[in-house]
């Protein structure tokens, strides 16, 4: 039987989670767009609005499974297309059949974990529901249910590639855009955003070392990396981390790994600037990260825009919000 190894670059810190209706848009007429099929329900029209919560620092959505409570944490470093299940209790109701073996990589330096693909899940929200969906599952010993506890896994490609996707980080609210319909305002910034080969998708940065030296490229995005910043050492720049940076670590899909946290002199993304903070420097076993691009910038650094989300016209626009002037933990 064919393996399929899939890739994630969601990390967890070792002191905590830091890892038919007549107004209805057809969805068959968005090509190329995110995995099945969906159904605005007859009283609502877009935008939708989805309601989340902050826990541990990752956004958690309540909906229905195949008729099922559940819960699932948003993440899009990688855009698969499967539903990721982390092997909670709620598998065993799904009563899920398995279709083809694989495994899931990602930072850590141990080996990928065992899973396997199925099919056909209904993801139903108050105002929209999903068809048609694919998922990829992970048994209970791969310990992702014991990481995340409460939440019985992952969106991805569900939203990202059907939709204009907006998050409201001060409301708490995933923003579903119609396509043809959606306009920029024109505040904040408008970001080109690059698709790697690799899957990640980046878009540009600058930052300023504390030896003065600046470095200038693409960085790829990650709303599931816990820390702001994340500088790549096993890229072509050749950034090395300060003298007296500290080895750390954290746990990703592959298990434990090794980092450094140091400080930087400031971190550019758009027109907006940020001086004097403390970034991670880790090596391609601790993130995902294109050898071309800059590294990784994680949740901390998005929450303090409303971002949105245009993937079928390559564009990202980040808004500054509340979180603005808050300093980075």
């Amino acid at each position: 039987m064919k393996k399929i190894i899939y890739l994630i670059i969601a990390i967890l810190s070792l002191g905590g989670f830091i890892l038919n209706a007549q107004n209805a848009i057809e969805s068959d007429t968005l090509k190329n767009t995110g995995p099945g099929s969906f159904k605005i329900h007859a009283d609502a029209n877009l935008p939708i609005k989805i309601p989340f919560e902050m826990h541990n620092g990752k956004p958690l959505l309540d909906l229905e499974i195949n008729g099922k409570k559940a819960t699932l944490m948003i993440d899009n470093g990688i855009l698969w297309d499967q539903v990721w299940l982390f092997g909670s209790s709620l598998v065993d109701e799904l009563k899920l059949k398995p279709i083809e073996e694989g495994s899931i990589g990602g930072a850590g330096e141990g080996d990928p974990t065992e899973a396997y693909t199925s099919e056909n899940l209904t993801l139903k929200f108050k105002d929209i529901t999903f068809f048609e969906q694919p998922v990829l599952v992970s048994p209970p010993a791969a310990g992702f249910a014991r990481m995340f506890p409460g939440t019985d896994g992952q969106l991805c490609n569900t939203f990202f590639k059907h939709f204009i996707v907006e998050f409201d980080f001060i409301k708490n609210e995933v923003i579903l855009h119609d396509p043809k319909q959606f306009k920029y305002s024109g505040e904040g910034c408008e970001l080109d955003i690059h698709e790697n080969d690799t899957g990640t998708h980046a878009i540009p940065f600058t930052l300023t070392t504390l030896d003065d030296k600046t470095y200038s490229n693409n960085i790829d995005i990650d709303f599931g990396g816990v820390y702001p910043i994340k500088i790549a050492l096993n890229s072509e720049h050749n950034i090395e981390p300060p003298e007296d940076a500290k080895e750390t670590q954290s746990y990703g899909a592959q298990g434990k790994s090794t980092e450094f946290s140091g400080k930087i002199s400031s971190m550019k993304i758009g027109k907006y600037q940020f001086d004097d903070l403390t970034a991670i420097f880790g090596d391609k076993n601790t993130s995902r990260i294109h050898p071309e691009n800059l590294g990784v910038i994680g949740l901390p650094l998005l929450m303090k825009f409303n971002v949105t989300f245009d993937y079928l016209n390559y564009k990202l626009y980040i808004v500054p919000n509340n979180n603005f002037s808050i300093p980075f933990k």
